[in-house]
């Protein structure tokens, strides 16, 4: 592993989450003088701390000392947005700044296909990391996907590639990053909250690509105009995808086929991921494999026994002509249109904690529905956004919300839980916001006096 550069300077951690934990050690074990500075003070946080001490790190937990900033190098939790106070003081120093991602690439020996957007991220990166085994290519799914990326560099060597999942947060504070493939799945409106507009986080988007050279791909969606622009700004060779047309010197749909380099890849009909979004997602992992060089047959192999990830448009009951959908990962608006997409007589459940996006965008699903559930802080703002247009009622509860969609629904149709908000108003995370869902809808459905045909 690369790393003599960091031997003997001083490194302070800010942060103490997963990714701040796993920075600290890598540090520590290449001779860095490392000091970790955590704002909270859980069970979870001391634990970690205790564990850093207990090799010789200087902890702090329960603040930031801004006093304490005598470092050469600060790698930085991506919870962290820049106007945070230490973001703001660790740039006034003139301390140089790197995310986990940039000190991962530093030291790593194996090769990083990443990629972004503002959905369908794990998805792609999933599949990706799933296409690479089956061609016996050493391999992880790291970064945003949850395992830490510091981690996954030792476990993949020169010769292999980390299927890299990375957001905007972790773009933000990139210096010499430079994936081999670079993919944008789309860039709509997200974590103005974070970035302060919509422009700083198309930026830091854009930043997947800006170190890329000839010998490196960047693959956008021709669908999207935002990741386009990118691409018109890339030093590396551009390769569109597509899940409706060919594009030309890209990879896309052909009649029943994904085609590349006039080659059928897979048919359509062997993709397992739901709707139109489910299949670009499975169009760019398979451009990325295959600008990487992986072959055809284990791509087709990958796609068709690639199973949808939990929480995104995942079926979890059906009764009465009417399917019940747990689409709780979708945390924005461009997510929940991409869900209602074709669909109609669906009765909508959105709500929750807006991240400072505007809601306004989604009463252009109006002919998709037949009614709308708010609930958590945004329930207002959505009332407003839907008054006069689709029927609206307001609830306080999952209970409430799942009742009211039920009696709301119309055969044949769907109740969609696709809440176009983050989930922290009233949940730790959106996989408990729809596991709450599925039980609630069970247990209705089991309390009923109606036949089922067919509770998944």
């Amino acid at each position: 592993m690369k790393g003599a550069e960091l031997a003997g300077k001083r490194v302070l951690v800010v942060g103490l989450g997963v990714s701040g934990f796993s920075a600290a050690k890598a540090l520590a074990d290449l001779e860095a003088k490392v000091r970790v500075t955590e704002g909270a003070a859980t069970d979870t946080i001391r634990d970690r701390a205790e564990q850093l001490r207990g090799i010789g790190i200087d902890v702090e937990t329960g603040g930031h000392d801004l006093d304490r900033l005598d470092a050469d190098l600060a790698i930085i939790s991506p919870g962290i947005p820049p106007s945070a106070p230490i973001a703001r003081a660790i740039r006034d120093e003139g301390i140089e700044l790197w995310s986990e991602v940039e000190l991962a690439y530093r030291l790593a020996a194996c090769d990083f296909l990443a990629i972004t957007g503002t959905n369908g991220k794990t998805t792609t990166t999933s599949l990706l990391a799933r296409i690479l085994e089956e061609a016996d290519t050493p391999t992880v799914a790291a970064g945003n996907i949850g395992f830490p990326l510091i981690d996954a560099i030792a476990k993949v060597p020169a010769g292999g590639a980390i299927a890299l999942e990375v957001s905007s947060f972790q773009l933000d504070a990139t210096d010499r990053f430079r994936p081999r493939a670079a993919v944008i799945l789309n860039i709509a409106e997200d974590h103005t909250d974070w970035h302060g507009s919509f422009e700083s986080y198309r930026d830091a988007k854009a930043r997947l690509i800006v170190n890329q050279g000839p010998d490196d791909v960047f693959l956008p969606n021709l669908a999207d105009d935002n990741a386009m622009q990118v691409g018109s700004t890339a030093a590396s060779r551009v390769v569109p995808f597509s899940a409706e047309t060919l594009p030309e010197g890209g990879i896309g749909r052909r009649g029943p086929d994904i085609v590349w380099r006039d080659r059928t890849v897979f048919p359509v009909d062997a993709v397992t991921l739901p709707g139109p979004t489910g299949l670009e997602d499975a169009v760019a992992a398979a451009g990325a494999a295959l600008e990487y060089g992986i072959d055809q047959p284990a791509i087709a192999r990958a796609i068709r026994s690639f199973r949808p990830l939990a929480h995104r448009f995942e079926v979890v009951a059906r009764r009465g002509g009417i399917t019940f959908v747990d689409d709780s990962k979708a945390t924005n608006p461009h997510a929940t249109l991409a869900a209602l997409r074709g669909l109609t007589n669906v009765v909508l459940i959105a709500g929750g904690r807006s991240k400072g996006i505007d809601l306004g965008p989604l009463a252009a699903a109006a002919p998709s529905l037949t009614a709308v559930i708010a609930l958590g802080e945004a329930r207002e703002e959505l009332q407003r956004v839907f008054d006069g247009i689709v029927p609206v009622e307001t609830v306080d509860s999952m209970e409430s919300a799942v009742r009211a969609a039920m009696d709301r629904s119309i055969p044949p149709g769907s109740v969609l839980l696709s809440p176009a908000c983050a989930s922290l108003d009233m949940y730790e995370s959106y996989s408990a916001r729809g596991d709450h869902f599925a039980r609630v809808v069970n247990q209705l459905l089991e309390g009923s006096e109606e036949g089922s045909d067919g509770i998944a």
